[in-house]
């Protein structure tokens, strides 16, 4: 289910607080939707978790009796998200595993830090892969899509989910952040060009 603000730009999904149809209770969005009293009571939200550079304006009055968790990170495909995957997933699956609760994701549009916490937390979920999970998620909001360094950096989570042993976790961890690809976006959307030009070989 998917609840509309007003003023929302219907062409883009843009504004729109929309449910993960394969999971329940669990809802992503954008910032705005955050202070929107009637939508967050209409969709029964008990815990939210904040994905932005700067404070989200948590202490709203109709925000007050509600769980929060922020992480403070940049839309910057250099952003290390990678290192929260673990406790969002866990605050997420916490938040529905409470009686009567229900999640919302938000960054700033909706469309790429939320996006990649709530994939990584399918993937741990339900151990689905980093496309698949981004699959779940396009079904419910359209618009998603994490740059293309969260999108590196699901598909390290996805190799990290398949280790049972914390150690080699932690050792594949510090190798990604060693040896990771670091540029400007532009570098960044360079490489994925030159990706699927190999890819169509």
């Amino acid at each position: 289910m998917s609840y509309l603000l007003h003023g929302s730009t219907l062409h883009t999904g843009m504004g729109w607080v929309d449910s993960i149809p394969r999971t329940k209770n669990l809802y992503i969005g954008g910032l705005y939707a955050l202070y929107q009293t009637d939508l967050i009571k209409a969709a029964g939200i008990t815990h939210v978790l904040s994905v932005v550079d700067y404070e989200p304006g948590l202490d709203k009055p109709h925000l007050s009796g509600l769980k929060k968790m922020h992480i403070w990170a940049e839309d910057d495909p250099n952003e290390d998200l990678l290192q929260w995957f673990e406790r969002t997933s866990k605050f997420i699956r916490e938040g529905l595993e409470y009686e009567d609760g229900a999640v919302f994701v938000h960054c700033a549009m909706g469309k790429s830090r939320s996006a990649a916490v709530v994939v990584a937390y399918l993937m741990t979920r339900y151990g689905v892969g980093a496309e698949e999970g981004l699959r779940w998620v396009e079904e419910g909001r359209p618009v998603c899509e994490p740059n293309p360094g969260f999108k590196e950096q699901l598909k390290v989570w996805e190799g990290i989910l398949k280790e049972g042993d914390r150690a080699e976790r932690q050792k594949m961890y510090g190798e990604w952040k060693e040896g990771g690809f670091k540029g400007s976006a532009w570098e960044w959307e360079k490489r994925v060009e030159r990706e699927r030009g190999k890819a169509m070989l």
